[in-house]
């Protein structure tokens, strides 16, 4: 990470993440929408051990990189909860009856 002097410094380098991020963000919704065609159950849709799994995951790779593992679990448990909502409109509009 950049040592920043001045709050323009510090915004750029800030708009430059979210540049990193956004693409891989989006490549994560294309995988959840996935899911959402590929789940036969939607009752399978919201499952709490692979949330779990996922927070572990995160919270691990946090404490490697020295981060806060509070924020990174924060921010996770949102999205998760984003994806799930999210992939239920999209089971919901795969298996709709017409």
């Amino acid at each position: 990470m950049k040592t920043c002097s001045n709050m323009a410094e510090v915004r750029t380098e800030i708009d430059r993440v979210d540049r990193l991020i956004v693409p891989l963000l989006l490549e994560r919704l294309g995988y959840i929408e996935q899911a959402g065609h590929i789940k036969g159950s939607r009752d399978t849709v919201r499952d709490e051990w692979r949330i779990e799994d996922v927070v572990s995951k995160v919270k691990a790779c946090g404490a490697e990189e020295g981060g806060n593992q509070q924020y990174l679990e924060d921010i996770y448990r949102h999205l998760i909860e984003w994806s799930i909502a999210h992939e239920f409109t999209v089971w919901d509009e795969e298996h709709r009856q017409d």
